[in-house]
Order: structure tokens, then sequence, then C-alpha cells
């Protein structure tokens, strides 16, 4: 089956959601469409042979029980990409038409990207009107259940030779991992090799951040730990919120302790800023 007849079926479909029942006819739907009769006809007789249409009484077909169940997830699906466009800057005919190509063609899993971007752009418009600095686990509180991925950055306490990036960017897998649950969250980090060269041999060592601790308040805090995955709560996260619209970002940050293993040696503990980019 060819891309273009799954998004005239989307369209097909999503007009008999939407639309009167006397437009959904084969010359209603030509005209609302634009598209050809006999290509319209074929695809409502396509809908009846999969049991999505009823044309019991061929002037008034109209959607069956499972139609309708599919009509309305591909309306979710597009709802979701044509806000998610129109949001990054696209024109309304341009988003349209690619909206109906999203949702009848993309992935799940791609699907699921699109959403979560929509649930982070509606944080985000909330808490902007409401204040500029706030705990990580408030902007959680508007997210559904599930995970967010989102780029970071550790910041050295100073600067040295010129660079206040610390070495432990290195040590964890990128981007990391915003796990909301009931209006909760938590940062996960998966802990990764790295390699360095030793000031004293002059050799390359290779290490892994086997400890980590969090601030919270005035104390450090050990963070759990579990196959290679370092987690500890947003609410740690002290949150500013600069700029707008499409162009508005959160930085949320929080002072990390952690320990280095080399080999069975354990190097002495550095402390770093994590900040992540939401």
């Amino acid at each position: 089956m060819s891309s273009e007849f799954d998004i005239l079926r989307l369209r097909v479909l999503v007009s008999f959601l939407n639309e009167k029942d006397e437009l959904c006819t084969v010359t209603g739907l030509a005209k609302m469409l634009n598209e050809g009769k006999q290509k319209i006809s074929r695809q409502l007789t396509s809908l009846e042979e999969e049991g999505l249409i009823d044309k019991s009484n061929p002037r008034r077909p109209k959607l069956t029980d499972e139609g309708k169940k599919l009509a309305e997830y591909y309306e979710e699906r597009r709802s979701i990409a044509l806000n998610h466009m129109l949001y990054e800057g696209l024109d309304m005919d341009a988003a349209e038409h690619d909206a109906d190509v999203w949702a009848a063609l993309n992935s799940e899993e791609t699907m699921q990207m699109i959403r979560n971007s929509e649930q982070i752009y509606h944080a985000k418009y909330i808490l902007r009107r409401k204040t500029t600095t706030f705990k990580g686990d408030e902007f959680c509180s508007y997210l559904s259940d599930g995970d967010y991925t989102f780029p970071f950055l550790f910041y050295r306490e100073g600067v040295k030779d010129g660079n206040n990036l610390s070495m432990a960017n290195r040590g964890f897998k990128h981007p990391c991992i915003l796990r909301v649950k009931d209006g909760k969250g938590e940062v996960l980090l998966k802990a990764v090799s790295m390699s360095a060269e030793s000031s004293k041999t002059g050799k390359e060592m290779q290490g892994k951040i086997r400890s980590l601790e969090y601030m919270k308040g005035s104390v450090f805090v050990k963070a759990e730990e579990k196959d290679e995955v370092i987690s500890f709560p947003a609410n740690v996260l002290d949150v500013i919120s600069m700029g707008e619209g499409i162009g508005q970002i959160l930085h949320g940050s929080v002072c990390l302790k952690m320990q280095c293993s080399v080999g069975t040696a354990h190097m002495p503990e550095s402390t770093a800023i994590f900040t992540i980019i939401m």
C-alpha cells in the first residue's frame, strides 16, 4: 500500500469523524479533500472491506465502531503533530499538510517523542506565566508520567586554564533522563568509562564514576545506584526560566560530589555543578 493511499485513508476517516454526515459521500469528500471521485470511491470500498466504514446505506456511509476508534487515533496523532509544527514556527497551510503525513506514517516512537515535546512546551508556558525560579518538581508536576530526555553539562566550581567545563561530562551517557511519576521526578545518569592522561606518569588511564552525592539543602546526600545508573530527585534542582516563546529554556542546577575508580584505586572526590537544560 502506498504512502499516498495511507494519507488519504487518514483524511477520509478523520473527515467522517469531524464533518456533517451529508458531506461524507463520494461527491462531498472529493470536493472537501480536492481529490477525484474515483479515488475517493476506491478508498471507501477499501475501508468497507476493512470493516471501518458501513455502506449499507450507500448515500449515507458511516464509521463502524472500529472505524471510529481508528479515526480518533489518527485525530490525536494529527493534533499533536500540528501543534508541534505550529509551535516550531511552520505556517498553517504547510503544518496542516505535513500533520496528515506525520499522523499517517510516523512510528509510535516518533509520535511519543513529539507528545513529550508538547508536554514540555505546555509546562514551560505555564511556568513562564507564574514564576522565573522554582524547584525541579514544580516543572515535573505539569508533565505526564514517562521518561523525558534532556541535554546536560557539568561545570567546575572554578575556571581552570580558561575552561570551566568539568571532566565529568565524559563520565556519563548523554542526554540524561528525567523520569516522572505522579508529578515527581528523578534525574537518571548512566555512568560510562572515560580515559584521561595521568598528570604524574603521562599514561592513559581508564576510569568510571562509581559514587555520587547531591546537595540537598546544606548537606550532601548519597544518590541511588543501580546497574551503573545513578539517580537523584528532581526536587533538588534549582531551576531558572530564561527567554520567551520558542527561545525559552529552563536551566536547572545542583551541586554534585563524585568519586571515580581507576582499576581498584579510587580517585579523590571532585565537586561539579550539574546543569540540565530543558
